[in-house]
This record gives structure tokens, C-alpha cells and sequence, in this order.
């Protein structure tokens, strides 16, 4: 799916930094930090601005995060078209080259909270060291 199309089906104003964001996540296909996204926007491309469109992205369901090992959220996006991306999954980081990876087959266990509380996120980081680092 195009981004533009991605956003407008969430009700989103396609401008073009949502949507050079977004297609960056997507074409990358893992979870990204704020500055790792901000590297591939053009250099007046405005921070309060990126931020906000990434927990637009967030809010609306478009992108799940997941805090990394040093304490930063990440953003990663799917194709809705293709499989789907809930975030209910675990995450690998490598301690090395720092790339965090989706483990899209391991689904996070069900916790059972007290009545009347509502969980509103999990995640899992599982960490070591990659294949591409370990050679």
C-alpha cells in the first residue's frame, strides 16, 4: 500500500513530511528512532514536526514502538496489505550495530491484570548479537 493511501484510510492530511515518514518506516520494515528517521529527511525538515507526525502515527494505529536497551522509542511500520503489524510481538536489538529487528512469529504472552485495570502496551527486547556483527 502507497503511504498516501495509508492515510488517508486513517483520516490523516497527506502532507509531504507524513508521508516521507511514513514511507521510510515502511520501506525500511524495522523499528527506527526518531533520529534515525530524521537522517533521511532533507536538512530543514522541521524536529518538532517529526515528532509530532511520528505520534500521530502512534495514535492512529499506522506504526507501533518499542523502547530500545538505551531507553528510546522506536517506530516501525508495516503494509497493512501485507500481514499486518500490531506490535504484539517481540523485538531483537543488536548490541553491536544497534538495528532492532521485528520478530514478527513470536507473539508477546497474555498477562492477566488486576480487574478493572486496562493495559494499554507491552514489549519485549531480546538482545545480543546479530549475524552480520558476529562474522
Amino acid at each position: 500500500m502507497q503511504p498516501e493511501t495509508i492515510l488517508e484510510s486513517k483520516s490523516i492530511r497527506c502532507t509531504p513530511i507524513r508521508q516521507a515518514i511514513l514511507e521510510i518506516l515502511l520501506k525500511k520494515g524495522c523499528p527506527m528512532s526518531y533520529k534515525e528517521v530524521e537522517a533521511f529527511l532533507p536538512e530543514e525538515s522541521d524536529r518538532v514536526t517529526i515528532y509530532r507526525t511520528l505520534s500521530l502515527l502512534f495514535r492512529k494505529g499506522i506504526v507501533h514502538r518499542v523502547m530500545d536497551m538505551k531507553g528510546t522509542w522506536r517506530f516501525c511500520a508495516h503494509d497493512p496489505g501485507i500481514s499486518g503489524c500490531p506490535g504484539d510481538h517481540a523485538h531483537f536489538e543488536c548490541l553491536i550495530c544497534g538495528r532492532m529487528d521485528c520478530l514478527t512469529n513470536t507473539c508477546l504472552p497474555y498477562i492477566d491484570v488486576e480487574d478493572g485495570a486496562v493495559v494499554k502496551g507491552k514489549h519485549m527486547v531480546v538482545y545480543g548479537v546479530c549475524s552480520l556483527c558476529m562474522k
